[in-house]
């Protein structure tokens, strides 16, 4: 039994955190490090395997399919890159935890992806929210704890709903089998679209769908760095849309109203989360509720009923953590130089740290859909679908999904002038004096940063060598979907070419016509001090004022659209409405019981 390798990718992990609670931090990071190189060479073994398991009690509880080991192998190389950065610059003071609670994270997120029984997916999905909560514990700011609650709390009460979620798919499924991978449900009733529904919940909570999002940009700004990284900006999202991914091919059988349903909703998570980001004057924020917002794309492309929108959906989700991890990695490299993510402190740092510049512009054109990096690709075959998709609905279906296409491609560009902001605010702009002993980033820093770089580099130009034909189209086939005959127009090298050009041509402008005159800023006829130099972020500030953003943003700032602060107010008022209904007297408490009983039996005679 010791010697199934699906059970070595959690027990190895598992063994690893639990001796990490005993060792010294150096023993603790080579110890992690060895992890993750022997799950890695297992999980590249494991690339031909068919239908490996692990069977307890005669029940199949681990299994592995195209679909799992994509989100295996996804999970192997973002935590491998994520920890080369945490090797060396990990708060001293959290180092033994950090290093405790890597590994537990990788073998329970290696768990659920690998689960096929409903009770071992449910440990597994529950112990690595538990994780998640421990990481935020680390952070340092005042926020923190409450940030943590709020995480916890989420998270956790998904959870609840995908118990009740799980019992209802096994009595539906007339309590055959605790299977995850064939009860294929129909929508048809009541049970069967609150299952649904309840399973809907946990994975939008788990990725960061709206409306249960909230949790996100607070963990962004409250955490360690290195733990943003790995789990909201990367294995959260694997997970949760992975569970989604699931749900629309081997749990549900889903119906056009719901594929319209949830393309809204990933229009709505677009939109929404990127508007807020527009606004941010914190860095971790603004990467934050981008985060959010990249989510709306793969919810659309899983959730649109169009094969070539879900294989886009699912690329996406691989891209996704590749470029926003390499985002929160390389503004980490910022804030330990310079102890803020202030995007108003910040500024002219691509002269001092020019490695890290040239990592974040790369991370920053891929979320912007800027070809030939990989986040073009993935958004355009998640467009294209849902084009294809929309010519087979009838007319009003049409226009409504039009509607959440325009909100999609209208989001990508509100992420791009963002991504100018962010850009701009710490890379460029004048150049600060009190940043003249920065140095540039560790080895290891520029090392993971410019790995994932890399990879958005290759994602984007061999998309549909490596990626689609290695992964995510033999996924499709073997959950019974058929490969998308047509892929998209897109010609990556094209695009280089003609990229390349314009580049050039920008260039030779610049140097026949390089006449620039720099003057200094002056106030009252003296030099003027740094903090009246125009900021990054000024002309954004604009965005908050217009009419009517500025009323739903400072709707927002109150907190009146977080559902976190919605269900708290919701329950103090009920607890309190109980304490007025119910004061302590033995006489209403017995008059209570006898209305209720009354009750029961009205109800139980008809």
């Amino acid at each position: 039994m010791l010697n199934n390798n699906l059970l070595l990718l959690i027990l190895i992990p598992l063994a690893v955190s639990f001796l990490n609670i005993f060792l010294p931090t150096i023993i603790r990071k080579i110890l992690v490090f060895a992890t993750l190189v022997v799950t890695s060479v297992i999980t590249v073994n494991l690339f031909n395997a068919n239908n490996e398991t692990f069977t307890l009690f005669s029940n199949t509880v681990l299994s592995l399919d195209k679909m799992s080991y994509f989100a295996l192998a996804g999970i192997q190389l973002l935590s491998f890159i994520i920890l080369i950065f945490s090797l060396k610059g990990v708060e001293k003071n959290i180092e033994k935890q950090f290093f405790a609670l890597y590994p537990l994270t990788l073998a329970f997120s290696n768990g659920v992806v690998l689960s096929e029984n409903s009770f071992s997916f449910l440990i597994f999905w529950g112990m690595s929210g538990l994780t998640l909560y421990l990481f935020s514990l680390l952070g340092k700011t005042k926020d923190s704890p409450q940030t943590a609650k709020k995480t916890f709390i989420i998270i956790g009460g998904s959870d609840a709903f995908l118990i009740m979620g799980l019992a209802l798919v096994w009595f539906l499924n007339s309590g055959n089998s605790w299977s995850l991978l064939s009860t294929n449900i129909p929508l048809v009733d009541g049970l069967s679209y609150t299952a649904f529904f309840l399973f809907l919940i946990a994975a939008f909570s788990k990725a960061g769908g709206f409306p249960f999002h909230t949790w996100i940009p607070d963990y962004s700004k409250d955490s360690p760095i290195e733990s943003v990284a790995l789990l909201p900006a990367s294995l959260d999202k694997l997970l949760g849309i992975y569970l989604l991914a699931r749900m629309f091919t081997t749990i549900f059988e889903i119906n056009v109203i719901i594929n319209l349903i949830i393309v809204t909703l990933g229009a709505l998570t677009i939109i929404i989360a990127v508007m807020m980001a527009m606004i941010q004057h914190n860095g971790r924020k603004l990467l934050g509720y981008h985060a959010v917002s990249q989510v709306g794309y793969m919810i659309m492309g899983i959730g649109s009923g169009s094969v070539l929108a879900f294989a886009g959906g699912l690329f996406h989700m691989i891209n996704n953590t590749i470029y926003k991890s390499n985002l929160f990695l390389t503004l980490g490299s910022v804030e330990k130089r310079t102890g803020t993510s202030d995007l108003d402190k910040l500024g002219g740092l691509g002269k001092v740290m020019p490695f890290t510049f040239i990592m974040a512009l790369i991370g920053a054109l891929s979320i912007s859909g800027i070809p030939p990096f990989n986040g073009f690709f993935s958004k355009w075959m998640i467009y294209q679908g849902i084009i294809e998709k929309t010519a087979t609905l009838s007319a009003g279906y049409q226009i409504w999904m039009i509607i959440c296409l325009v909100l999609a491609i209208f989001g990508s560009a509100l992420t791009l002038a963002s991504f100018m902001k962010f850009i701009h605010a710490i890379y460029l702009g004048k150049y600060q004096k009190r940043f003249s002993t920065i140095k540039k980033a560790p080895v290891n820093q520029i090392l993971s940063t410019g790995l994932l770089s890399l990879l958005c580099i290759i994602f984007g130009i061999w998309a549909i060598k490596i990626p689609l034909n290695n992964f995510i189209l033999p996924a499709l086939q073997d959950s019974g979907l058929s490969s998308p005959q047509f892929i998209g127009t897109y010609n990556p090298q094209l695009m280089i070419i003609l990229f390349g050009l314009a580049f050039i041509t920008g260039i030779i402008i610049f140097l026949f016509t390089k006449k620039i005159k720099l003057d200094e800023n002056y106030l009252g006829g003296m030099d003027s001090e740094e903090r009246f130099r125009v900021l990054g972020t000024e002309f954004y500030n604009e965005v908050k004022e217009m009419t009517p953003l500025n009323t739903l943003y400072k709707w927002a700032e109150k907190k009146y659209f977080d559902i976190y602060n919605i269900s708290t107010k919701f329950t103090i008022s009920t607890a309190k409405l109980l304490q007025k209904a119910h004061p302590g007297q033995l006489q209403l408490y017995l008059l209570y019981i006898v209305v209720g009983l009354l009750i029961f039996f009205i109800v139980s005679l008809k």
